[in-house]
């Protein structure tokens, strides 16, 4: 086991941490650059005098300005939920692979829309809103495939390496943003245009490589009867010969999971299972098993959102001017320092710690860290008198400098679960027969939630309250973090070096009737055909453990 996995609950051939699955992972996560880069890169355009000059903007901090870049900013949310529901019936019938190409189609279309709207601000509004769809399907996507690619002990990290990419997507927005207006004339067009332009570009690669290099997953083709195929690719991804021991086992799980979530029965206290019926689909969501993993879902997304960070995020400029940095060029520097410090806290949580010490530890950890952080700032704000709606710049102070330190601090202990932990555990609770459709609805809670806090930072931010200061957002948001982690705390399970198949025995199964009603006959020879045994090299294997409703029976087994 290496420090950066958890522990195996199988005999793992080294094979299966080779260079493919990483690598498909990556190529995936060119739709995490989509997501990553369009919400970095908007906030640092919005003040670029070249783009305020194009589309005749109002000056800065009156109504008319908040409006329309509130309306620039929040049209991407609500294309992005109408991406995510639309994408759940791409997912079912056409599969992960064809979703990816479609979602990278239609956000290239909405970026070259973005690019060349040349000032017509209805223009820019359609390509946010048609670059919002795209960005949507794919963020429901990419999590889905790679869980569905990935070993069970690096899950988390080959998860989180969406996450890192959203990160390092959006830094590279940040420092774009910098660099066209340290080198760029603000008389030029160009100087908003290539910013933009840029979104193109991981849209491009993506719908490329859906075609020629991404395959589909093996759950998927095991669902659509083709389990031969299946084979192929898992062993392709695995490096493993396709009859290898540790393939029969995980092809054998995925194909047990999928008869259990669909073959009809009406065992008594069980509930009917209708393959064809998408609104008994629906109501599967509820069920004993199901509804316990939905409800966590829908919190950790739409609470994500109530951590207040995509209105920082989208008004980090902003903030920084109005605590004291003054000019557009340190208003940018600042920002992008902002993102390093994201960048760096998510690659340190995502790609060292989340397989070694778990998902609850590290969610816990955030929300203590990040509440701390927004109080601090919100205490300043009000206790300063501070006005985050003037262009005037505000005088610099010792309680100024530590603020501008604990925003700092913010990203840093948000990055650590609450940004990528809560896409992590959303891709891999739930059962293969709902996933799609769960998927599809917790993301869209996500883009809500994010319509909603871009609709109202701004008057948030300008909230003065019965007192003189603005510190309502920060408070706020601050106290929704503190219920969160006690909510997470108290109900969401550890689910580390789990397998997909494995969630059952974390959180029920709404189909465990159906495993009940097979015969103990043919119940332990299924098993035997796909036991887990331990031994001392590949082919002499014994000593192996079946589990048999609540028992634990030993088997031998002489060669494979």
């Amino acid at each position: 086991m290496g420090f950066t996995r958890a522990p195996e609950d199988r005999s793992t051939p080294p094979e299966i941490y080779n260079y493919r699955v990483y690598l498909l992972s990556l190529l995936s996560c060119l739709g995490s650059w989509m997501f990553g880069y369009n919400n970095g890169v908007i906030g640092g355009v919005l003040v670029l005098p070249s783009f305020i000059r194009d589309f005749k903007l109002a000056p800065e901090g009156t109504s008319s300005y908040n409006n329309t870049t509130a309306n620039i900013v929040s049209l991407l949310q609500i294309g992005g939920l109408v991406g995510c529901l639309a994408t759940f019936p791409s997912l079912k019938i056409l599969g992960r692979r064809i979703s990816l190409i479609i979602a990278g189609g239609v956000y290239f279309v909405g970026a070259t829309l973005q690019t060349f709207s040349y000032g017509r601000i209805d223009m820019m509004y359609i390509g946010r809103l048609v670059t919002g769809m795209g960005t949507g399907s794919a963020t429901v996507i990419v999590p889905l495939y790679i869980a569905e690619l990935a070993p069970p002990s690096i899950r988390g990290t080959l998860v989180g390496i969406y996450e890192i990419n959203n990160q390092l997507s959006s830094l590279l927005a940040y420092w774009m943003n910098y660099i066209v207006n340290e080198y760029i004339s603000p008389t030029k067009t160009l100087q908003w245009q290539l910013p933009l332009s840029l979104q193109m570009a991981p849209s491009a690669l993506l719908f490329l490589a859906a075609i020629f290099i991404l395959p589909e997953t093996p759950r998927f083709l095991v669902q659509k009867g083709n389990d031969a195929k299946a084979r192929r690719v898992l062993s392709y991804i695995r490096n493993l010969p396709e009859d290898h021991d540790y393939l029969n086992v995980e092809i054998s799980e995925i194909q047990e999971a999928i008869a259990h979530t669909t073959q009809s029965h009406t065992a008594t206290g069980s509930p009917q299972v209708n393959k064809k019926s998408k609104i008994g689909l629906f109501k599967e969501l509820f069920w004993h098993g199901n509804r316990r993993r939905v409800v966590i879902g829908l919190c950790l997304m739409f609470g994500q959102n109530l951590t207040g960070i995509n209105g920082v995020n989208f008004y980090t400029p902003s903030i920084f001017k109005s605590i004291g940095i003054e000019g557009t060029k340190t208003v940018l520097l600042a920002s992008g320092m902002y993102a390093l410090v994201k960048t760096l806290a998510t690659l340190l949580s995502l790609g060292l710690l989340i397989d070694r010490f778990g998902r609850r530890p590290l969610l816990i950890s955030s929300a203590i860290g990040s509440s701390i952080s927004l109080f601090y700032i919100g205490s300043f704000v009000t206790a300063a008198h501070i006005d985050l709606k003037s262009t005037t710049p505000q005088s610099r102070t010792p309680a100024g400098w530590i603020a501008i330190i604990f925003v700092y601090i913010y990203a840093a202990t948000f990055s650590l679960a609450l940004n990528g932990v809560v896409w992590v555990i959303c891709a891999e609770i739930y059962p293969s027969r709902i996933k799609d459709l769960a998927v599809s609805l917790t993301t869209a809670t996500q883009w809500l939630g994010q319509f909603s806090v871009a609709k109202a930072t701004p008057s948030m931010l300008a909230y003065r309250g019965t007192g003189n200061g603005q510190g309502f957002f920060f408070f706020f948001f601050g106290s929704c973090i503190v219920v969160m982690g006690g909510l997470i705390w108290g109900f969401v399970p550890e689910t580390k070096g789990r397998t997909l198949e494995g969630m059952d025995q974390v959180f029920g199964s709404a189909y465990a009737n159906e495993t009940e009603m097979m015969g103990g006959g043919d119940r332990m020879e299924k098993r035997e055909e796909a036991v887990d045994v331990r031994g001392d090299g590949d082919n002499a294997r014994t000593g192996g453990e079946v589990k048999v409703g609540d028992e634990i029976l030993r088997v031998e087994l002489d060669g494979r």
